[in-house]
């Protein structure tokens, strides 16, 4: 019985995966860059980021977290809390950046599909969490009701997923 139950929530789980993965809008054309930062270039090209930790991962050799000191960023009228950049062997992996406020989560979402397309009827749904599919760029906004804040990712596909296949890709 208890094995049927566990087979149950797998096959929904995956389910309900393939039917969020199938339902995630499309980045218009081959946008690969946010705010002048291009997915994948190099650490050298942004010469006034500074370090916040360093650490090695199993499929990639270096990972760094990064800010830009001072930067103060705002996009459609939301002031971002923190912006951090993350490089995976000296090219840019992803963007976090860090809001605070449900309203700003709708500023930011009407601007998104602005720049990247629109989100489809089941993606709008989703209040917690939309996403854009590209095939240079992913980007994800979520929103965290308990904490009222969110978070907009912008991400490299390619190199993400060495991250993620790296089983040490996160440090302690």
């Amino acid at each position: 019985m208890r094995q049927a139950r566990l087979a149950r929530a797998l096959v929904l789980s995956v389910f309900a995966f393939c039917v969020l993965e199938a339902g995630a809008a499309q980045v218009q054309g081959e946008q690969n860059a946010f705010n002048g930062h291009v997915m994948q270039a190099p650490l050298s090209q942004y010469p006034s980021l500074k370090a916040l930790k360093i650490w090695n991962a199993e499929f990639v050799k270096e990972v760094g977290e990064y800010e830009n000191p001072g930067e103060v960023l705002t996009v459609n009228g939301v002031t971002f809390l923190t912006v951090r950049y993350r490089f995976a062997d000296q090219q840019l992996e992803s963007i976090q950046l860090v809001y605070e406020g449900r309203a700003n989560r709708d500023k930011l979402l009407q601007w998104l599909e602005g720049q990247y397309g629109k989100v489809i009827p089941q993606e709008r749904k989703m209040v917690n969490q939309v996403e854009w599919q590209g095939h240079a760029m992913t980007i994800t906004l979520s929103y965290n009701f308990t904490y009222k804040r969110g978070t907009l990712w912008f991400v490299s596909p390619e190199l993400n997923h060495l991250l993620h296949d790296s089983i040490a890709s996160m440090p302690d």
